[in-house]
């Protein structure tokens, strides 16, 4: 008879804990329903105009020392990151500027890299 009191209690301990469990997880998962995710935008055009805009190649000597890439509409990329973000835009561009690959040193000034 006692043997049998300790399989009760286990069992309603066991059954107690289960339960709670399934509480507290049902609380975390309904806590806030109404977010269901994250969305980025990828218009190209929302992008570029949250880039600061710079006047010419030149003026870039604000940006940070590394690595960047300046495509044909003069959208400046940083290459030393993996995912290489657009951080930047020039409002004017030379021929000779366009998909080029520039460094930046800590003195600010602007050399073009080798290809």
């Amino acid at each position: 008879m006692f043997k049998n009191k300790r399989g009760k209690h286990f069992s309603y301990a066991l059954v107690l804990i289960l339960l709670s469990i399934y509480f507290v997880m049902l609380g975390f998962l309904s806590e806030n329903n109404t977010i269901t995710g994250y969305v980025t935008s990828s218009d190209s055009e929302t992008n570029q105009q949250t880039l600061p805009v710079f006047e010419d190649i030149s003026s870039l000597s604000a940006l940070a020392q590394g690595n960047y890439y300046i495509d044909t509409e003069g959208t400046v990329f940083w290459l030393d990151d993996e995912s290489k973000p657009a951080i930047a835009r020039v409002n004017f561009v030379d021929d000779s500027e366009k998909n080029r690959k520039i460094y930046i040193d800590r003195d600010g000034n602007i050399g073009y890299l080798l290809q």
